[in-house]
């Protein structure tokens, strides 16, 4: 299971809180959760939405502790765009660090959401099921994410993008 979902799990956190090693932090402390109560996991096919919830909920405590230590979500940029974006086509770096850049606009509940549908490729459903949210207010977080983003990414540059004013279409990047 670590060899599986590993990779895709220190992403994931990393996108979320923006910071690779307390990624990797994050996805060890997931995965020990998880082996802690396996014997909870009462249907084993679901275990992929099981450790994404114990996972996101996992970073977005690390970025709550974080922010009390008033540390912003934004001061690890620099060192996460290059591990984060590596596996990806050089020629296309400059678009995925734009990409990066306007998800940080997005609230919290947003960005994971964005995250996992497009960079997971999870469904709406198990996305509701990560977050215990209903599956509309996914597609309103989506939505509104969406929007957002668009409007930074047609924005030179990103000149003047403002923190919650920030697309990304499934499967162009």
């Amino acid at each position: 299971l670590f060899a599986a979902y590993q990779q895709k799990a220190v992403r994931t956190a990393a996108l979320i809180t923006g910071d690779v090693s307390l990624a990797e932090d994050i996805t060890q402390e997931a995965f020990v959760i998880c082996l802690l109560r396996m014997n909870c996991l009462r249907e084993p096919e679901r275990f992929q939405s099981w450790f994404f919830r114990i996972l996101t909920r996992c970073a977005w405590k690390a970025m709550e502790k974080r922010a009390r230590h008033s540390m912003g979500w934004g001061e690890e940029m620099e060192v996460l765009i290059p591990p984060v974006f590596d596996c990806y086509p050089s020629e296309k770096k400059a678009e995925y660090e734009k990409l990066y850049l306007a998800l940080e606009g997005l609230g919290k509940k947003q960005r994971t959401t964005v995250i996992l549908y497009y960079f997971n490729d999870l469904s709406i459903k198990e996305i509701a099921h990560i977050t215990a949210s209903l599956e509309t207010t996914v597609k309103t977080r989506l939505f509104a994410a969406k929007k957002r983003l668009r409007q930074a990414l047609q924005e030179p540059e990103n000149a003047g993008v403002k923190k919650g004013e920030l697309f990304y279409e499934k499967g162009k990047f």
